[in-house]
């Protein structure tokens, strides 16, 4: 198969959220299938061409007309040293500027006091638009033989694809595939009216009027009218996109999809285990080696020393992207205390709020327990945080930011990791904290619902302050008491991550036959 995969971000390239991972995981895996891959990716200021080779700059330009503009557009050609999967860089100025891929960063912030740090690029649509009509015109300067059999879009930013294609005769025998990442709140890359839509897309007001939540116009929407197949990235999510009671956690698009009769293929992601594998230092990047699978924690331990002696607990702290609050109070043998480490977006939807409610209370009744926290988001939730390391100094650290090499110590250092996410359409850190020994504590929703309670982590039903209060007692009382019960679902945990969801797993029991179905459909 041709496969073209539309992403704005890509790990190696240019990173932000999860998206990155599974996009380089289903370019690096497909192509080493020996399926013919192309990943179509902007270039932004902070792109990376590390991983890049080859790189052939097109002297064809192409122009975009856009929103009463014309746009030119570049392109780069180069193929990947980690993947053997071709790479098309989109270069504009629109892209090139922006020193992140969805928010204004604190730099462009004191440039621009209207670029506000964390919150959404002014222009977020016009990035979108122009980047799609731009993997479109690209078409036009390849031989028909080079046009792909898949088209798979990633998420709201490149959802509107789908109908642009429709409108070429060089794509007429191309499939189109959007995967929802996320149809959360904030997710959807909206536009405001029909008028807005109408202006930016230049689509057939029919189409788009097919397309509103309301007052808005939806790329999602837009895709399932224009024959998409809809993807996203866990079967349990899948089910909540098409229940119209979960219209709150979708922003109103679930009922619609219910009242469209629409199919979700729901695919859970796979995971990148050669980049976590806590038994190579060089894949894991921590700085020993254990392994989970074979109850061998002793590195795990050592990790756990390292963290606390040289970052959380020194005044000599200086590692690029984060600012450390708060200490640690341990025994000389780091084993006496319970470490409980929550690493992810500070953002409303990952229940930071519930964890941040719920702390206080496991620390007056367990005193031997400690809360490594690790992320960055919303500053009203972050000062919880900050706060929290004040009030409870010793039993409580905060690594606000992100910086690889800290995070994966917060996590593969600590016994458990919570997850009070109030949706969750597939979720990693749960299989990183199973990699690393760390048994995941989560809300169980969604994507979270790969995990077995009991047996490979543990699993709690309402999302309250006092149910994960209870949870957490109920775990920690095991903890103590019966640690070989927790000592077992560490093993298991970590096994079946490597059993059931590598990414080259999902790929050919998951994605292929499915890629296969479309195109046979397409042809019958």
């Amino acid at each position: 198969m041709k496969i073209w995969f539309v992403s704005m971000e890509c790990a190696g390239i240019a990173e932000a959220g999860g998206v990155k991972n599974v996009t380089f995981s289903l370019c690096k895996e497909f192509a080493e299938l020996g399926h013919k891959v192309t990943l179509f990716i902007p270039v932004f200021k902070c792109s990376s061409f590390a991983m890049l080779d080859y790189i052939q700059y097109l002297n064809d330009e192409v122009t975009v007309e856009l929103c009463g503009k014309k746009e030119e557009v570049r392109y780069t050609l180069a193929k990947s040293s980690c993947g053997n999967f071709d790479v098309v860089l989109i270069n504009n100025h629109v892209f090139s500027e922006k020193e992140s891929i969805y928010t204004y960063t604190e730099h462009e912030q004191a440039l621009d006091p209207l670029h506000v740090r964390g919150n959404g690029h002014l222009d977020s649509l016009y990035m979108d638009i122009l980047f799609q009509k731009a993997v479109v015109a690209y078409g036009s300067l390849i031989q028909k033989s080079e046009i792909p059999d898949i088209l798979h879009c990633q998420d709201a930013s490149t959802a509107v694809l789908p109908a642009f294609i429709e409108q070429k005769k060089c794509f007429k025998k191309t499939q189109t595939v959007v995967t929802i990442h996320n149809a959360g709140p904030f997710y959807h890359h909206e536009f405001t009216s029909l008028g807005e839509a109408a202006w930016y897309t230049g689509l057939a007001t029919e189409l788009l009027e097919k397309s509103m939540n309301k007052k808005t116009v939806e790329p999602f929407l837009i895709a399932a009218n224009s024959n998409a197949k809809i993807t996203t990235v866990s079967e349990d999510y899948a089910k909540e996109l098409t229940e119209p009671q979960n219209a709150d956690f979708t922003d109103g698009l679930s009922p619609i999809f219910a009242a469209m009769k629409t199919e979700i293929k729901g695919i859970t992601n796979g995971f990148d285990f050669d980049r976590y594998n806590p038994a190579v230092k060089e894949e894991s990047k921590l700085p020993f080696e254990f392994n989970p699978e074979k109850a061998d924690l002793e590195g795990k331990l050592k990790c756990r020393k390292f963290f606390i002696q040289n970052i959380v607990n020194t005044d000599n702290f200086n590692a690029t992207g984060i600012k450390k609050y708060g200490r640690l109070e341990c025994s000389p043998e780091y084993t006496k205390e319970i470490y409980i480490a929550y690493h992810g977006r500070i953002t409303s939807q990952k229940g930071v709020e519930v964890l941040a409610k719920a702390i206080p209370a496991v620390l007056e009744t367990f005193p031997n327990v400690r809360f490594v926290i690790a992320g960055q988001g919303e500053p009203r939730y972050e000062m919880d945080f900050i706060h929290l390391c004040d009030d409870f100094y010793g039993k409580v650290t905060f690594m606000n930011g992100y910086n690889q090499a800290v995070v994966r110590l917060a996590t593969a250092s600590s016994d458990f990791i919570v997850l009070p996410s109030f949706f969750e359409p597939c979720g990693l850190e749960d299989f990183i904290g199973q990699v690393f020994g760390t048994v995941p504590i989560a809300h169980k929703t969604g994507g979270l619902n790969k995990i077995i309670d009991g047996k490979t982590g543990f699993l709690y039903n309402k999302n309250t302050p006092e149910c994960l209060i209870a949870k957490l007692s109920q775990i920690l009382m095991i903890k103590e008491l019966k640690p070989f019960i927790i000592s077992k679902i560490i093993k298991a945990g970590a096994l079946s991550v490597r059993k059931d969801y590598l990414w080259k797993t999902v790929i050919q029991k998951k994605y292929v036959p499915f890629f296969k179905e479309i195109m046979k459909k397409s042809k019958d």
